[in-house]
């Protein structure tokens, strides 16, 4: 069964059997790929790939989130982001892409942002601080794209499954296919683990 997300435009509809992949390197080696191939729907993240790393990730994606960096098709430093390819969003083609930003210019030049194949729809960022409500998120920092869209699956009364999303707080903030920076100072990591812990713990949602 579909559910409709809200505070997006225009409407879109996510399975209860949908499976969230993050980008963290704890799917290196995971052998997870089949069990997340057998979802309904496959959810990524900006840049995240498939291609050669299919036996962890899975090789099925029917919704990609990205920020506005991503979709607005920015160049990033080699040496601080180790595989980023700057066209990476304007070379997909005939999926799905939900934008999920404060900022909403690449929004509006999504027409040279990405091909015409795309079915785009955009997150109305005015509606986190209920979100973060919902969720009893205690900083003032913005949420991810990662849970941001979890929390959208939960007030559509979805539970999803989690991989490759690091909740122990020891975990390093690494991803799956290169090397990366410390944690933007925009976001509150801990804060975010600490709230995955809680649903995980609470079955809202399952963490594998």
């Amino acid at each position: 069964m579909k559910k409709t997300l809200p505070f997006i435009a225009p409407e879109l509809k996510i399975s209860e059997n949908v499976a969230i992949v993050g980008s963290a390197g704890k799917l290196r080696n995971s052998s997870n790929g089949n069990l997340i191939d057998q979802f309904e729907d496959v959810v990524r993240f900006n840049r995240a790939p498939v291609k050669g790393y299919e036996s962890d990730v899975g090789s099925k994606t029917t919704l990609r989130v990205a920020n506005n960096h991503v979709f607005n098709n920015n160049d990033s430093d080699p040496t601080i982001w180790t595989s980023q390819p700057r066209y990476f969003i304007k070379n997909l083609r005939n999926t799905r892409i939900l934008y999920f930003a404060p900022d909403y210019a690449p929004w509006f030049d999504k027409d040279d942002n990405i091909h015409s194949s795309i079915d785009a729809y955009v997150f109305n960022y005015a509606a986190t601080g209920d979100m973060k409500k919902v969720i009893s998120y205690q900083s003032d920092r913005n949420l991810t794209v990662g849970m941001g869209f979890i929390t959208l699956c939960l007030l559509a009364g979805i539970k999803p499954h989690l991989f490759g999303f690091s909740i122990n707080s020891l975990d390093p903030r690494d991803h799956y296919w290169e090397k990366r920076p410390e944690a933007s100072k925009t976001h509150s990591v801990s804060e975010e683990k600490k709230i995955l812990t809680q649903l995980n713990d609470a079955n809202i949602i399952t963490v594998h």
